[in-house]
């Protein structure tokens, strides 16, 4: 059971094409969707329930209605057909109020909690009956931010002491993030658990919430593979940077094993592909970072830096290059071998380390 912009965000990213059902114990929904993007077709659109909200709007007027229906009976044609021959609306502004009024049927599914979407069929209404598509990324957005349960928004961000960070997902181009977005990410390079930034952020508790549900949804960030020893500075020894390294490299060894079982020596390819991509992201001091054949890196460059002990942004910066290679690797195995393999794979790692 997931909240609908969880689901719509699995279902962008698998591109599925098809009709799903999306319930609880509360509501039912039957949505279409073509490659991952949501269709609205003229089967399913309601056209009588959108002449009452072009009226409620003060879009429309009571008399204006009257004529739309009156003509769309005598010509035996739709009502949206009928909005045009009569000059009420221009095909911009009939499009425009008709993505408004879909996307605002769909809203209150933001707030509803453990809907299980089912795929119905598979078959999707032709092109020509298809009046427009919502592009998903914006619309998660739109209605992460105008959610009012809180309790649910609560529920799924992380708890207080939990570690996430920023992800580099392939998207990433596709979404132009706001100003306020972009300075919660850039605090992240400062702090990386959720109460601190709760405290200290600009957007305040409320928005800074909402801010961090939808760029989880949207998957610019997420738990960190490690977290970071929360140490005074003169109890952080090279001793323990050496333990955290130790398994790190096992995560990574465990990764390339479990991947190699299902795609063979392609799997080292794609690790390989994983760390590059990465690396423009990463600390100065993994720059010369290599991935060896038994799927570990070879980290010596980064253990020659002293520096990397100087202070405690430094260490922190350690490990958040070490938390973004692993998320690169779990990032490249979910979109080769799928989110239930990815599951599975990050559960086996919580193990590994203590």
């Amino acid at each position: 059971m997931d909240s609908f912009p969880q689901i719509l965000f699995s279902v962008w990213e698998s591109k599925t094409t098809g009709r799903l059902l999306i319930k609880n114990d509360k509501t039912e929904k039957n949505l279409t969707f073509v490659q991952g993007n949501l269709a609205i077709d003229k089967d399913t659109f309601d056209e009588k329930a959108f002449l009452k909200h072009l009226v409620k709007k003060k879009i429309l007027d009571n008399p204006s209605a009257k004529k739309c229906e009156g003509r769309s009976t005598k010509k035996k044609t739709s009502l949206l057909a009928a909005l045009l021959d009569l000059g009420v609306l221009s095909p911009q502004q009939l499009w425009k109020n008709m993505e408004v009024y879909a996307k605002q049927e769909l809203y209150p599914l933001f707030d509803l909690f453990s809907l299980a979407p089912s795929l119905v069929s598979e078959k999707v209404p032709p092109d020509s009956a298809i009046l427009f598509t919502i592009p998903i990324l914006g619309f998660i957005r739109e209605g992460v931010y105008r959610m009012k349960n809180f309790k649910l928004i609560d529920t799924l961000i992380p708890k207080e002491n939990d570690d996430f960070q920023k992800l580099i997902p392939d998207h990433i181009d596709q979404i132009d993030l706001q100003p306020y977005e972009e300075n919660l990410i850039h605090s992240l390079s400062e702090r990386t658990d959720f109460q601190s930034l709760l405290i200290t952020s600009t957007l305040g508790e409320k928005y800074t919430k909402k801010v961090l549900f939808a760029l989880f949804c949207l998957g610019i960030l997420g738990p960190s593979p490690m977290a970071t020893p929360n140490k005074p500075l003169q109890e952080f020894s090279a001793v323990e940077l050496q333990k955290i390294l130790g398994t790190f490299n096992a995560k990574c060894s465990y990764i390339y094993k479990s991947v190699s079982k299902e795609l063979g020596p392609v799997a080292l390819n794609l690790m390989e592909k994983s760390i590059d991509d990465i690396k423009p992201h990463l600390s100065q001091h993994f720059q010369k970072i290599q991935l060896g054949s038994d799927g570990k890196i070879d980290l010596q460059s980064v253990l020659k830096s002293n520096i990397i002990l100087s202070d405690r942004d430094t260490i922190q910066l350690t490990i958040k290059s070490l938390n973004e290679i692993l998320a690169a690797e779990i990032l490249a195995v979910k979109k080769t071998l799928g989110s239930d393999f990815e599951s599975t794979l990050i559960k086996n790692l919580e193990n590994i380390g203590g």
